[in-house]
């Protein structure tokens, strides 16, 4: 098939009359720096704050919270970002240094 000047005027026009018009921009329903109840990270803050006077290792986060491991992963990064809860390097002997999060 070969299209002319015209054709080719008349499928430009076809295809610019599909484009949508531009959308105004949506309100963010999850703002930044709000944590949002019944989440991941609102559950670590309540559980900490429950025992403000001690530290946990990672494991027993996850176990007493009842969340994925990454759950409680992303929470404890967002935590530490926001300056709530501080992370401390344990030692022991014949392992790995592990990580301790305690609230501030």
């Amino acid at each position: 098939m070969c299209l002319n000047g015209d054709g080719i005027s008349w499928m430009a026009g076809q295809l610019g009359s599909r484009a949508e018009p531009p959308r105004s921009r949506a309100h963010n329903p999850r703002p930044p720096g709000v944590i949002r109840p019944g989440s991941g990270t609102d559950v670590l803050l309540r559980f900490l704050r429950a025992s403000p006077k001690r530290s946990y290792y990672h494991s027993e986060l996850v176990l007493a919270l009842g969340r994925s491991k990454g759950e409680v992963d992303w929470a404890l990064v967002y935590l530490k970002e926001s300056q709530l809860v501080k992370a401390v390097v344990v030692e022991l002997p014949g392992r790995k240094p592990v990580m301790r999060y305690e609230l501030l």
